[in-house]
């Protein structure tokens, strides 16, 4: 599977709600070591929901410090979806069961 496989698609419940667009992944290091030396990765997580102007610049993650008021205004932590929530996933949505689904962050 290729990132460019799953940005941009459709994320709903399976009982109906829908929970946004997949705009970014998170990826966990801690797969089989590789031929360097290093752990492979996993999919963890899919951030879901409307992509902001502050997620572009980098203030949704916390790694851009930059002026208080412009990370005031900008920082905005995405909806995490767990991999594991996922029941059913084709090329026009991702369905994830609402259990596993946690609440929006403020």
């Amino acid at each position: 599977m290729l990132l460019s496989d799953l940005l941009g698609v459709q994320v709903v419940t399976a009982d109906g709600g829908e929970l946004g667009r997949v705009h970014d992944v998170v990826l966990v290091q801690d797969g089989p070591m590789g031929a360097q030396g290093r752990a492979g990765l996993r999919l963890h997580a899919l951030a879901v929901g409307a992509r902001s102007l502050g997620s572009q610049l980098g203030y949704a993650q916390g790694t851009v410090q930059g002026p208080w008021l412009l990370r005031r205004l900008f920082h905005r932590p995405p909806r995490l979806i767990p991999w594991l929530a996922i029941v059913e996933r084709d090329d026009e949505r991702i369905v994830v069961d609402p259990s596993l689904v946690p609440a929006e962050p403020r």
